[in-house]
């Protein structure tokens, strides 16, 4: 049955994606692994190796944590699959889970975990690093990984049987995860990798063991999967929203969660980000951000929301209505725009309370970079799913056309002479021109869908 469920895995991925676009992926992973591993003592001549350490690990197990939460909580709704049909099958519905469980424990190593280990390897010559350092590292991350990984496993059935206790849950980890990052507890592969202890390995393995066992525990023994059912509200988001695809958009997000997905995948990683560079300005021993350059990471960490806008919605079905892709893009952005406005902006005036002045600019600047983004996921992507692994042709692009724009923001708003607020005003204004004109090229280029 695993056998099964693998091949099932990589049809699905294939399917999404051309298979040139699936099998490109690692090699994208192999080349920036051995980039960033040739640069490693650059990078840990800023801030010190403990603090290297602990942020590549805990951002690790966010990682194995975020793709466990999404296989569990949303894939498993799909239809026709292993999962959803295993009531055909000889096996219980808690065994179809395990096997999930296992499936991607196998698919993610392959897929991540062995081309950065082969990235490591290529960069040798220029790192320094010997082939045993770089084992024990790719064994600490696959150790981290596996630990969120399988805390995802442990707390899914928690979701089905109490959701605001699966919350709650959430809140911990949070607390948590920042306390690891401020050094006021232990996180076990952090200690593996600079104490190089083998008992801290024994206690992350038996963490893991112990996780696996609960979900597979407490996942429900029935093979009928259970399924919410919602009352039909739209009407009620048509009073606040006039556009009714829009209204349709926000009943989706509040009906799925979205707020929280996109707090784990987006607030989450903008919190550490900020925890990351104060530890940097400690490190350094001055300051590499402020509240310009703050906000234009925030609309760059924000692009990742609309990838949860496109899985909310059938293209087949909707290709039956009288709408044109644009419609739903178009819903897409202003969803999109409500969403991180929401968690970003009192995050903006928070960084921005000694010195209120800075309030307005800041926001323009996010909204601005935030547009242009938009704009560039709107013609490249449309209604299609964003995320890198489906299809690395349109993230590359999107990397392409944006990363210019934005490392020249990044850098000139770090500044405070009057260069860099010309500089930084100047792309300002041609990132609004080069939006509206994307965006126009965007509505004329979805009109159907495939």
């Amino acid at each position: 049955m695993l056998i099964y469920y693998l091949i099932e895995e990589y049809r699905r991925h294939t399917t999404i994606a051309r298979k040139f676009s699936f099998f490109i992926f690692p090699i994208y992973i192999i080349f920036f692994t051995a980039v960033g591993g040739a640069f490693i003592g650059d990078v840990l001549k800023i801030f010190p190796y403990s603090k290297f350490i602990l942020l590549t690990m805990i951002s690790t197990f966010l990682y194995g944590f975020g793709v466990g939460s999404f296989e569990f909580l949303g894939r498993s709704q799909e239809e026709n699959t292993l999962l959803t049909i295993s009531h055909i099958f000889p096996i219980t519905l808690r065994e179809s889970y395990f096997y999930v469980f296992l499936r991607d424990s196998i698919y993610y190593t392959l897929l991540f975990l062995v081309p950065s280990y082969v990235g490591m390897i290529i960069s040798i010559p220029f790192s320094g690093l010997s082939l045993i350092q770089i084992s024990f590292f790719t064994l600490s991350i696959l150790t981290s990984m596996f630990l969120g990984y399988s805390l995802s496993y442990a707390l899914f059935p928690l979701h089905q049987r109490a959701p605001k206790i699966y919350s709650s849950s959430l809140l911990i980890i949070l607390i948590y995860v920042i306390s690891a990052y401020l050094n006021i507890i232990y996180f076990p592969t952090v200690e593996l990798q600079i104490t190089k202890q083998w008992i801290w390995f024994l206690i992350s393995f038996i963490v893991i063991i112990s996780f696996a066992a609960i979900g597979y525990e407490f996942v429900s023994e029935n093979n009928k999967i259970p399924k919410k059912s919602y009352s039909f509200s739209l009407p009620k988001y048509e009073r606040i929203f006039s556009d009714t695809m829009l209204a349709k958009d926000m009943e989706e997000v509040v009906r799925g969660n979205v707020v929280i997905k996109a707090s784990m995948t987006y607030f989450v990683p903008m919190l550490l980000l900020f925890i990351f560079v104060r530890i940097v300005n400690l490190s350094s021993g001055k300051s590499v951000y402020n509240s310009l350059s703050i906000s234009v990471m925030l609309s760059i960490f924000s692009t990742v929301v609309y990838s949860w806008l496109t899985i909310m919605d059938n293209p087949q079905y909707l290709s039956y209505l009288p709408l044109r892709s644009w419609n739903l893009i178009g819903a897409h952005i202003k969803t999109h725009l409500i969403v991180v406005s929401a968690i970003s902006i009192p995050v903006i005036i928070w960084f921005n309370l000694s010195n209120s002045l800075m309030i307005l600019p800041s926001i323009s600047l996010f909204y601005i970079n935030a547009f242009y983004l938009l704009s560039l996921t709107a013609y490249l992507a449309g209604y299609r799913i964003t995320s890198m692994l489906f299809d690395p042709e349109i993230v590359m692009k999107f990397s392409f056309y944006s990363i210019v724009p934005g490392m020249i923001l990044v850098i000139f708003t770090l500044g405070t002479d009057f260069l860099d607020y010309l500089v930084s005003a100047t792309v300002s204004v041609l990132v609004i021109l080069l939006g509206i004109i994307v965006l126009r090229k965007a509505q004329e280029r979805w009109v159907y869908f495939d």
